[in-house]
């Protein structure tokens, strides 16, 4: 298995894998994007998006018969190796701050987090049951 940074061809892949899971599949471009490949397939993405004000992780997907390998972990260090600018935001469900904590991320209370963030807050909490969570890797 290998991390890299996508290209353009990966784009169709790339999608289908964020589809397959219900991850954020607006403004896409693979310039955002490292990938997990075993072979030729891909088998895992992550992305840092620009919003207006902020960064945010985020659209990280590992294939089913792929998790718990470490791969995701693998790949959200990675990214944040590759893009060195901070603060990162990310939104995710509550029961995963621990896995997105070894990355260096800490919960932040939604009132911190910039207004940007906060509309896309609003608009996965209206999408996702289960509570989420904003964090921060500083």
């Amino acid at each position: 298995m290998i991390i890299k940074e996508a290209i353009e061809k990966d784009l169709p892949s790339i999608m289908v894998l964020i589809r397959s899971e219900r991850a954020d599949g607006r403004e896409i471009s693979y310039n955002q994007f490292l990938i997990a490949k075993d072979k030729d397939e891909i088998i895992g993405c992550v992305r840092i998006k620009e919003l207006d004000n902020c960064l945010e992780l985020g659209s990280l997907v590992v294939r089913p018969q792929y998790r718990n390998m470490g791969i995701g972990g693998k790949l959200v260090r990675e990214i944040l190796i590759k893009d060195k600018r901070r603060p990162v935001y990310l939104l995710c469900l509550a029961q995963m701050a621990s896995f997105y904590s070894k990355a260096g991320f800490n919960e932040i209370d939604i009132g911190l987090a910039p207004d940007t963030l906060k509309k896309e807050y609003s608009l996965v909490g209206s999408k996702i049951s289960g509570k989420i969570i904003v964090m921060i890797n500083p």
